[in-house]
């Protein structure tokens, strides 16, 4: 990213050259698209806005799954989308108010990606983008903490999509998000809850123990448990596992406690084996 702007700081549009092998072997997925949105702005004679899901990438957004290979940019005022090999420009209406510049980019505001992520990506998808682009202390790539946008601000905007089909689409994430999901794994298995039609549990629950707390990532309560009891459960990442001697004091204290991994979260069947394995009552 600094080469990049670096680059565009002292050539301009219309001379990059292109980055160095090693340079592009060590970018992970997420480095190597933001080096595909350089490329793209730095070919243009003017300054292009970023959309959707390159705009997404600009301000730290996750996704589900990979990014595209084309970079998203505005163009045109007609209600259409037109598409190259490595460009996909977006013909709807965008109001100077909607556009920002980050980074040295020009993109759409925080708020704007929110709506356009909302309506044109899958509900799962969605869902994390906006879990993390509502987070009450929200943090640039590069470090710079940005206002919080309240969630009643976001469906505001999605509310007042012209499009019913837009609308009826963008509010199902929109209402659905919650900023107190921390994580992309814990945004993917709210989502898959949701879809698998399992109840949805408190996040980010709290319990107590004789010597302090513990913060859990989903607690549902007893009603929701064949035992008629609290049902806790973790998402764990693979570079951070659950600690067994914590496990046991939860269970201790009368919890019924299930883990579980990317790979479950990604597949609501599955996650919802996994759950009804570990004692909840499932909606229907």
């Amino acid at each position: 990213m600094e080469v990049s702007e670096l680059h565009y700081r002292e050539h301009g549009p219309g001379r990059y050259t292109d980055v160095s092998p090693d340079v592009w072997a060590r970018a992970d997925r997420d480095g190597r698209y933001l080096l595909r949105i350089y490329a793209a702005v730095l070919s243009r004679r003017s300054r292009p806005v970023l959309r959707d899901l390159s705009a997404a990438r600009v301000w730290g957004l996750p996704i589900l799954g990979p990014w595209p290979r084309a970079v998203h940019v505005q163009g045109g005022n007609a209600v259409t989308v037109r598409a190259t090999p490595t460009l996909t420009w977006h013909q709807d209406e965008l109001p100077e108010s909607d556009i920002t510049e980050v980074g040295g980019l020009l993109t759409t505001t925080r708020l704007r990606t929110m709506v356009d992520l909302a309506r044109s990506q899958p509900f799962r998808s969605a869902v994390i983008s906006l879990d993390a682009a509502l987070q009450q202390r929200f943090v640039l790539p590069g470090g710079t903490i940005h206002p919080t946008i309240p969630q009643g601000r976001l469906l505001e905007r999605v509310y007042a999509l012209r499009s019913d089909l837009d609308r009826t689409h963008a509010r199902a994430a929109a209402e659905f998000a919650d900023c107190r999901a921390g994580t992309s794994g814990q945004s993917l298995s709210r989502a898959g809850m949701y879809l698998a039609r399992l109840p949805i549990p408190e996040l980010r629950a709290v319990c107590t123990h004789p010597t302090g707390e513990y913060s859990v990532d989903f607690r549902w309560d007893e009603r929701f448990h064949v035992k008629r009891q609290p049902l806790l459960g973790e998402f764990d990442c693979e570079v951070h596992p659950g600690d067994p001697a914590r496990d046991d004091r939860l269970r201790g204290l009368g919890h019924a406690l299930t883990r579980w991994r990317w790979a479950d979260a990604v597949r609501p069947e599955r996650l919802r084996a996994l759950l009804l394995d570990a004692g909840l009552r499932p909606n229907s």
